[in-house]
């Protein structure tokens, strides 16, 4: 798997399947990775120009958290 700078995600497009993100679920996802708790890869797909987020909107905010 290629490994993306967070930057180069695309988050605005629509793709987020939740009405809203939790931010406790978050600030827990954060607090883990901070632990050394290895969590899955988030899932991304290229449509031939960017790079669009499709699973892991939490784990997606919880590593940005700890940037």
């Amino acid at each position: 798997m290629k490994n993306l700078k967070l930057s180069d995600i695309r988050i605005d497009g629509g793709t987020q399947a939740r009405v809203a993100l939790n931010q406790d679920v978050v600030k827990e996802y954060a607090e883990h990775m901070r632990e050394g708790v290895q969590f899955p890869e988030i899932v991304v797909f290229h449509d031939g120009s960017a790079y669009w987020l499709a699973d892991g909107f939490h784990r997606y905010h919880a590593l940005r958290k700890n940037r």
